[in-house]
């Protein structure tokens, strides 16, 4: 969905002079209060500060990354369940200031009646998959990430967990005024959205 965003912003708006960043969700959440950022797209926001705005743009499944040995890809399941690797070593993506996906998934295991074994905390999703991809454990992630090591790492969705998902929502600094390059930006974003979900 971004990707195709800022290629339409760079078509539609070629004055709009775009600088992207990358960081976390309370990183990007300050840096838009500070007003160093005008917009941002971010997973869950961990913070709502007066001044910003906060819309849901998609809600995005999640799957697990298996390296494609793996011993649970014999059965040629398209899902698994959480009891299914409840023995695994995963990799979890962990921000500071933003556990999303993490604490989710750490507490729908423990509603399964285990802790899972955490071989690695990283900080980037591309890391964790590249640690799967090593064969060095599992890894819960959206499904966007699908193309990754297309020939280390098979992904399968994840059964009996409907409410584990990665929203992404775009934040912005409410402006006074109706028009200019930040409002040009939302409106093409909320044209993507409405787009994604007419397909």
């Amino acid at each position: 969905f971004t990707p195709r965003v800022v290629r339409e912003c760079r078509r539609s708006y070629p004055d709009i002079a775009l600088q992207i960043r990358e960081d976390h969700a309370a990183g990007l959440i300050a840096a838009l209060a500070s007003g160093a950022l005008h917009c941002a797209f971010l997973r869950v926001p961990v913070a709502r500060p007066e001044g910003l705005r906060f819309e849901t743009l998609l809600r995005e499944p999640v799957v697990i990354a298996l390296p494609v040995s793996h011993p649970l890809l014999a059965g040629k399941a398209r899902a698994l369940s959480l009891s299914q690797i409840r023995n695994e070593r995963f990799i979890l993506v962990r921000q500071s200031g933003a556990p999303g996906l993490y604490a989710q998934l750490l507490s729908l295991c423990e509603e399964q009646g285990y802790t899972p074994t955490v071989a690695h905390e990283v900080e980037r999703m591309m890391t964790a998959l590249n640690l799967v991809a090593a064969g060095e454990g599992i890894a819960v992630v959206p499904a966007s990430m699908k193309g990754a090591h297309p020939d280390a790492i098979e992904y399968r969705g994840l059964a009996g967990a409907p409410d584990l998902d990665a929203p992404l929502t775009l934040a912005w600094r409410e402006t006074t005024g109706r028009g200019g390059p930040l409002r040009s930006f939302v409106e093409l974003v909320r044209a993507a959205k409405a787009q994604v979900k007419r397909s």
